[in-house]
């Protein structure tokens, strides 16, 4: 991390983000019983002030993914500090994927160590631009993009640890380009790469534009830093061209705030 950001700092980079739980590996993989070991209860987690520190000398604004223990609850996190290392804020992944125990589908279990995010979503002042943020899964429900948009992002930050499967990043790019052109909004998908545990994990960060483009994509499956210039203004043709958020009709929505009916299988 600290050698992507060295080389960050040489591109004039001014906002960098690292993938989801980028201090630990994805342990959710599997239940075990010590996975306290795995959480922080500071924020920002000590293990950060290295990289936060030479972050802020070099006027680079950092998000990075960790894993939160707050008030008797595990929660996965992201923390968000601006370009002088001022704390921004915090948000807890909403989404969780899996099951509390195997149910002979689920291929993760993170319900099983953390509970759901209580954040809900918000919108920061970071690097000069409006930025939000989600984790892993909260990137497949449209309501993530359309909740951050709202309160007026510009840049959606996105960092998960996705294992590899034949689709995994067709459906990914699926998810961060339709999130981008429904919104009309910059996103980052920052994955983390290689093998952890035994588990190759899907690669292939990328950076979209308004319109649902790749402006740059990860070239290859290993650490990497993938960067591109944004530029906010490319924002304001597009949204007077189409103005989704504007003309939205609300009242024709309420459905979208029913119970869910769907529930998980108890056992």
């Amino acid at each position: 991390m600290l050698r992507l950001l060295a080389e960050a700092a040489r591109e004039g980079v001014e906002l960098i983000a690292y993938p989801e739980m980028a201090l630990t590996t994805y342990f959710p993989k599997k239940i075990r019983p010590d996975f306290d070991q795995f959480f922080e209860t500071e924020v920002p987690p000590k293990a950060l002030e290295p990289l936060l520190s030479r972050a802020a000398e070099a006027r680079i604004a950092v998000h990075v993914g960790f894993c939160e223990k707050a008030e008797g609850k595990y929660f996965n996190t992201a923390l968000l500090t601006d370009r002088d290392g001022r704390l921004c804020g915090t948000f807890r992944k909403i989404h969780l994927p899996g099951t509390k125990a195997p149910d002979g589908f689920a291929q993760v279990f993170e319900p099983y160590y953390f509970a759901h995010g209580d954040t809900g979503y918000r919108v920061f002042d970071a690097a000069g631009a409006k930025v939000g943020i989600a984790i892993c899964q909260d990137r497949r429900y449209p309501e993530s993009y359309r909740a951050l948009a709202l309160q007026g992002a510009q840049i959606i930050l996105v960092g998960y640890n996705t294992p590899i499967s034949p689709l995994a990043l067709d459906l990914n790019e699926l998810c961060l380009r339709s999130g981008a052109y429904a919104n009309l909004c910059f996103v980052l998908g920052v994955a983390k790469a290689g093998v952890e545990d035994g588990v190759e994990l899907i690669a292939g960060s990328s950076i979209i534009g308004p319109l649902g483009q790749v402006l740059a994509r990860a070239a290859t499956t290993g650490d990497e830093l993938v960067a591109a210039r944004i530029d906010l203004e490319q924002m304001v043709s597009v949204r007077k061209r189409w103005n989704f958020l504007g003309r939205r009709r609300p009242e024709h929505y309420g459905l979208l705030l029913t119970p869910v009916t769907e529930r998980e299988p108890h056992r």
